[in-house]
């Protein structure tokens, strides 16, 4: 299956989970906090098909020369929609806690709170992160191998720890 075959049933899949958590989110946190969820559940669909020609067959194929200079291709993981949108649905999630938290300080104490930068963060790491082609030429290592997205899930988890110690 070509990566884009793969991202259009991705999206898919999530608006029906989306719609499937919509009516509990609905009946225990309301209809505006439920309508919040759902439409951050929907952010790293947006951000990955911006950038839907970044998630193609072509960049499975990684241009080696070996010692006697000859070109030839090698297959690698490339930029799979998959992993990204896996990167993507749990920051989707702590951006829509934020909004949440956002509304219900205004709507209760009407002040202005720290949930909104927050969430407006996130956003902006959510979308880097969407963005293998940029993020390959800021990281030091390949993300088109396993190895390079095995260091990126670390990477990413070492961020979210350090955030959820001092920000969130």
């Amino acid at each position: 299956m070509s990566y884009q075959v793969v991202f259009y049933f991705i999206g898919i899949l999530n608006l029906a989970l989306s719609l499937i958590f919509f009516y509990p989110n609905l009946k225990t946190q309301g209809p505006i906090n439920a309508a919040i969820m759902f439409l951050s559940q929907q952010i790293p669909l947006l951000f990955m098909s911006l950038r839907l020609n970044v998630f193609d067959d072509e960049n499975c194929r990684v241009k080696k020369e070996d010692e006697m200079g000859n070109i030839h291709y090698e297959n690698t993981l490339g930029y799979n929609p998959i992993i990204y949108y896996f990167i993507g649905f749990p920051i989707s999630i702590l951006i829509g806690i934020c909004l949440t938290d956002y509304v219900k300080d205004i709507l209760v104490s009407s002040y202005f709170t720290s949930n909104l930068l927050q969430s407006i963060f996130l956003i902006a790491v959510l979308f880097l992160l969407l963005s293998p082609d940029l993020l390959d030429k800021i990281l030091p290592f390949n993300l088109r191998s396993w190895r390079g997205t095995i260091k990126l899930y670390i990477l990413i988890a070492v961020i979210l720890a350090i955030l959820r110690i001092f920000i969130i």
